[in-house]
């Protein structure tokens, strides 16, 4: 858990992980984390590594939409 610049409180969840799980490659990974960030649903963390973002977290929408 880590509290963000906005005050909220999150988890940092590694995008090879996810892309992993999700069984999708690099250039489908990006594109999904950059739409899911357009619609602010998830924040991208940090940047790096071979999927070029290294963690990403649920905004609240993000967390209420995923609860539907």
């Amino acid at each position: 858990m880590y509290i963000d610049s906005d005050g909220e409180e999150g988890v940092r969840v590694s995008v090879k992980d996810i892309s992993e799980e999700l069984g999708i490659d690099k250039t489908e990974a990006r594109n999904l984390f950059e739409y899911l960030e357009s619609k602010k649903c998830l924040k991208i963390e940090t940047l790096g590594g071979e999927y070029l973002y290294g963690h990403v977290s649920l905004t609240k929408k993000g967390l209420a939409r995923s609860q539907k």
